[in-house]
């Protein structure tokens, strides 16, 4: 989608240049539709990575927090995003930084290993009461069971698409997007 990222050889970015296209097509395409987006939007973007997902979102909203661990995806973070100044990064687990984070985000999004969502950072962000949670994995065992714990939390199921990142393997990527339940 025209933008060039720089990823080191120990950072994560998706093999399937395509499908990760078709992915962040899907996002930009869907996520305007539930909250209204804009410079009033705060998109909290956990496991960020790179800054795939980040970096086109980055002249949609007015401020963007990432949360990611590794030491040389978050110097590429700040590569692939140095021409914003709206972005705040912390290098550190989303258990470590959620529960003390005071903000009120508009959107999470989240992408996180195999493992899923780490139980203290999922606690934290159901506190954190986001409108809107958009949950990207690569393994349907924890994403389900993530997706229980947020329902049980007051979130309800508005959207889930697969994406067929690996064909013929049985690894597929899913985009699930969740809503708040008004109470």
């Amino acid at each position: 989608l025209e933008k060039t990222f720089q990823v080191s050889a120990g950072s994560f970015f998706p093999v399937n240049i395509a499908l990760a296209e078709a992915l962040v097509t899907h996002l930009l395409d869907t996520i305007p539709q539930f909250p209204n987006i804009g410079q009033q939007t705060t998109l909290l973007d956990v496991y960020s990575g790179v800054g795939l997902f980040s970096a086109f979102f980055a002249d949609k909203v007015g401020r963007i927090i990432a949360i990611e661990s590794s030491p040389s995806a978050a110097e590429d973070y700040v590569v692939n995003l140095d021409a914003y100044d709206s972005i705040e990064l912390y290098e550190a687990t989303a258990e470590a930084v959620l529960p003390s984070l005071d903000v009120k985000p508009d959107i999470v999004l989240v992408d996180p290993p195999r493992s899923g969502i780490d139980r203290r950072a999922l606690d934290a962000l159901v506190q954190l009461n986001p409108p809107l949670i958009v949950y990207i994995s690569c393994d349907p065992a924890t994403l389900a069971r993530d997706v229980k714990r947020f329902l049980t939390a007051g979130y309800q199921l508005a959207q889930a698409t697969p994406f067929d990142m690996f064909p013929q393997t049985y690894h597929v990527e899913s985009v699930v997007l969740m809503l708040r339940v008004e109470k």
